[in-house]
């Protein structure tokens, strides 16, 4: 059957919460007001995304003021930290595209695209766009916090008198408590015309807590001491009910076969959902649904709950049924909002059978878009299919398991062939990894992601995964090993040596216990690279040669020649230089029996590195370049950028002490052109400042005081006033 309505506007039409939105226009409209943070609450189903979102449309609409918004859902297993990160990489990202300087633009941070051309935050002049996206740039080795706290008082600073920035933090489930502290600081600082906005439970953290509450920026709507709302929101009124229903009228005339239904049936209908907000909204998308055609078929039951088994059954029933529901089943299982194309893998069906299925109104008004992919809305609904994938005795069904191998596949595809790694797929791997192989098979995929997450610098997130695996393994396992080797790594990379040497030696004493070569090998050649940074270097060398001895009993080739060079650089800083070369030539050994291109590649080079800068200390000038060269075409093999630049830096100074300007600029020419492709400011600036002092002696003036003018805007993007200083010193 055709239908003329506009369906669309249907299953968007708002009504009711008539307080709420007055007390957020009044908080809005107060242009001496510092940044405010506004709370939702309400049960679920009670409206809090549907208020949230009319929200942003109320201030978008309002034509004295010009308010740009941003949207994030956060997962259960997302900090604080991971989303200011997300938020500082989108923007970062976003303003590269909008500069010109990228040329995808990704639909994660489209919406900071949106809000840049709203506020015209490029000119189109390269240097400033430029300076400006440098600005926005995240340093994973500087606090997360302080640097978003910056980066919302940049953006404030930009937005004109009457301007709002709306940032909508929306938990997909509940909000952690261990996390309040820092939202209590994010909001606490809050530029002013920033508005965050959230969504939470009466019970949940950001209502109970107290440091939090008392903050004189917050504001709950609606409040939490309004005796008539002692849980937050509402059902709606009568007159709300039936606004909805006249919405839905002109469908009803040409959808229901009996009659239209008069003003009683329709009242009898709707007493029953008592005005609960989610009953009342799928009762009347159900009517959406081709198969329903009387009301009678809506269900009665007078709890919102039961509504979400007719939802289902009308998925089920559909003619487009099996790959609704293999749909459906996908959205649960991926949990978070998800790009068509993993939904699409996860539930084995092509796009144009998506497209189908998102083409029915009925299916349509039962999945949210979000920024970065899309839905299931609404909890009930995905509650109760996620009940349907597990057995009676709480295990997961076939069916489940497949779907969360389907999303295994599907993520770590993605991870393998990105250079950069993908957070979503960082984070969600492990999570389906557990549900297919329980806490071992969790443990292990840690293991395998451990990289990304410290790329990424997911660090709390990462720590947090580890603690639960840790919880969860067998005590004296080799997955408890690995788990406590990963703790280390992580410590390690926050410069936190004496914990990560603590969880080292316990990883260490595990792996000795159950006799484990390999994570007795990796532990001891952590350990010795700590006590060689910390100038430890007899220790260092006893962890270093006991770790080679596991190492050559073992498969892992690529650890036995990095373990190799550290004992070489040991060996060398001890003046034992034959032992050292002995070292290194066993790792230049080696390399050939790495079975992985890109790790024996990346090996090669970096013994090459390794020896060529024991020669360049030497002043063996020419034989260091040939072999820092030959360095350089294997990084290039493998697009190893920062290893090329790094090379291409040692060349600079190995040139430019044997007098060689011009080769050296050349080569400081190249790092920094690297640096400045991969967006490393912080390297970038100390090229410049390098390039200019080459230049002097060059006796290059203007150049010199380009470079350095250079070098300066860099660097106080970056911060950085004792270079600034230095530089004006100078000049």
């Amino acid at each position: 059957m055709q239908h003329t309505i506009n369906t669309e506007n249907m299953i968007n039409t708002f009504v009711g919460r008539e307080e709420e939105r007055r007390k957020w226009s009044e908080l809005l409209a107060d242009r001496n007001a510092e940044g405010q943070a506004v709370v939702v609450v309400g049960k679920y189903g009670m409206g809090k995304t549907r208020l949230l979102d009319q929200m942003v449309a109320d201030a978008q609409e309002n034509d004295l003021l010009q308010s740009v918004s941003l949207r994030y859902s956060v997962a259960p297993n997302e900090s604080p930290g991971m989303v200011m990160k997300m938020m500082l990489e989108d923007a970062f990202q976003a303003a590269r595209y909008s500069a010109g300087s990228l040329d995808y633009e990704g639909k994660r941070f489209r919406q900071w695209n949106l809000l840049y051309r709203k506020l015209g935050l490029f000119s189109g002049k390269k240097e400033t766009d430029y300076q400006f996206f440098h600005a926005l740039r995240y340093d994973h080795r500087k606090n997360i916090f302080e640097q978003f706290i910056l980066r919302l008082h940049l953006l404030a600073n930009m937005l004109p008198d009457n301007g709002r920035l709306l940032m909508v933090i929306d938990p997909e489930q509940d909000t952690p408590a261990v996390r309040v502290e820092l939202w209590s600081q994010i909001v606490r600082e809050l530029p002013p015309k920033v508005f965050f906005l959230f969504a939470q439970r009466f019970k949940d953290t950001l209502t109970v807590n107290e440091e939090f509450r008392s903050l004189q920026n917050v504001h709950f709507l609606p409040p939490l001491d309004a005796p008539d709302s002692p849980q937050g929101l509402t059902d709606l009124k009568d007159s709300d009910t039936f606004r909805l229903i006249e919405t839905y009228q002109p469908f009803l005339k040409n959808h229901l076969n009996d009659h239209t239904p008069n003003h009683q049936e329709l009242t009898d209908l709707f007493h029953c959902y008592r005005n609960h907000p989610y009953a009342v909204h799928a009762s009347l998308d159900l009517l959406l649904c081709e198969n329903i055609e009387h009301l009678n078929q809506l269900p009665r039951e007078p709890m919102p709950q039961y509504i979400a088994p007719a939802q289902w059954k009308q998925i089920v029933e559909h003619r487009l049924g099996r790959d609704a529901v293999l749909l459906f089943e996908a959205y649960t299982v991926l949990e978070v909002p998800s790009l068509d194309e993993m939904v699409c893998w996860v539930a084995d069906i092509a796009q144009k059978e998506f497209q189908t299925i998102l083409a029915e109104p009925f299916f349509r008004s039962l999945i949210r878009d979000e920024p970065d992919g899309r839905i299931i809305y609404h909890h009930h609904l995905s509650s109760y299919i996620r009940s349907l994938l597990y057995t009676s005795d709480g295990s997961l069904t076939q069916e489940a398991v497949r779907l969360h191998q389907r999303a295994m596949i599907g993520y770590g595809e993605l991870m393998r062939r990105t250079l950069k790694p993908d957070p979503l797929a960082t984070v969600r791997l492990p999570e389906h990894s557990f549900a297919v192989g329980g806490a071992e098979l969790f443990a292990e995929t840690l293991g395998h992601c451990a990289d990304a997450f410290l790329t990424l610098g997911f660090f709390q997130t990462f720590g947090a995964m580890i603690e639960r695996a840790l919880s969860l393994v067998r005590r004296q396992s080799v997955e408890e090993s690995e788990l406590f080797f990963q703790f280390g790594r992580l410590r390690y990379q926050q410069d936190d040596f004496e914990s990560a040497v603590r969880y080292y030696e316990q990883s260490l004493q595990i792996a000795r216990q159950i006799t484990e070569p390999e994570r007795i090998a990796d532990a001891l050649f952590a350990l010795g690279k700590i006590s060689y940074e910390l100038e430890h270097d007899v220790e260092a060398e006893q962890n270093l040669r006991e770790a080679i001895i596991y190492y050559e009993s073992g498969p892992d080739q690529a650890g036995l020649v990095e373990t190799l060079l550290c004992l070489g650089n040991v060996l060398w800083r001890q003046k034992k230089n034959q032992e050292s070369q002995t070292a290194f030539d066993e790792a230049s050994k080696v390399v050939a029996d790495i079975k992985n291109y890109r790790l024996r590649v990346r090996s090669e080079a970096a013994v090459f590195t390794a020896q060529g800068r024991i020669l360049d200390e030497l002043g063996q000038t020419s034989s260091a370049a040939e072999l820092y060269y030959k360095a350089i075409d294997l990084t290039q093999n493998i697009y190893d950028r920062e290893a090329e630049a790094e090379l291409h830096s040692r060349l600079g100074s190995l040139f430019e002490r044997s007098g060689d300007l011009k080769t050296a600029e050349e080569n400081l020419s190249k790092a920094m052109e690297i640096h400045r492709e991969m967006t490393l400011v912080e390297h970038w600036a100390e090229d410049c400042f390098r390039l200019a002092q080459l230049a002097r002696k060059q006796g290059n003036p203007k150049l010199v005081h380009e470079r350095l003018q250079l070098a300066r805007q860099l660097f106080q993007q970056l911060g950085n006033s004792l270079k600034i200083a230095e530089i004006d010193a100078e000049t």
